[in-house]
């Protein structure tokens, strides 16, 4: 699991095996000219990661039927295509405080972009500011009262993270088909370093 196309494979390969709905809502893979019009689109630029991420494919298709329960490539968490993830950034940047750790009484510059959301405020985000010690990590925001910070250092880290979560059943669909999580084994996962 040295790159995101083996994690994200392995990723797809459970979830096909629990026969859960987020593989039959894949995008076709983003075009070059796909993600410079985005880069354009936001004033920023994709890092090596981002650009192989959405090699494997431009988000999911999400409806308004569908519970989000079956449309997560983590538990609630939507992978965006490249216009909502647009459509997402210029909305976020409207409530700049959203961003703020108060307990480092630090905000990232604006050159982050959502990749994963869960429609009620909480969402991962690639750091593309430039020049930056924090270039290329993962930032987190939330509804749960919870400072926004660091998460992962890097987008290959994080889905490295998640297959082996799919791997070892820490990432589970339950009995009504939804996508769940036991989430004390995820964080203990995710802080192995």
């Amino acid at each position: 699991m040295g790159n995101i196309v083996d994690s994200f494979r392995i990723i797809l390969g459970q979830q096909k095996k629990l026969n859960y709905h987020f593989p039959n809502i894949l995008r076709p893979p983003a075009t070059s000219q796909d993600i410079v019009m985005t880069e354009r689109s936001l004033s920023l630029s994709f890092n090596s990661e981002l650009r192989e991420l959405y090699s494997v494919a431009d988000g999911t298709d999400i409806d308004d039927v569908t519970p989000c329960g079956l449309t997560g490539l983590i538990p609630i968490h939507n992978f965006l295509s490249l216009e909502d993830a647009t459509r997402y950034y210029y909305e976020s940047m409207e409530f700049p405080d959203s961003f703020h750790n108060l307990t480092r009484d630090f905000r990232p510059e604006n050159q982050l972009f959502p990749f994963l959301e869960d429609g009620a405020g909480n969402c991962y985000w690639v750091d593309l500011n430039e020049g930056t010690s924090d270039y290329g990590r993962i930032f987190w925001t939330n509804t749960f009262g919870t400072d926004p910070d660091y998460t992962y250092e890097s987008l290959t880290d994080m889905f490295a993270i998640i297959a082996k979560a799919y791997l070892n059943d820490i990432i589970f669909v339950s009995e009504d088909g939804y996508l769940d999580c036991d989430f004390d084994a995820f964080d203990k996962l995710s802080n192995t370093k």
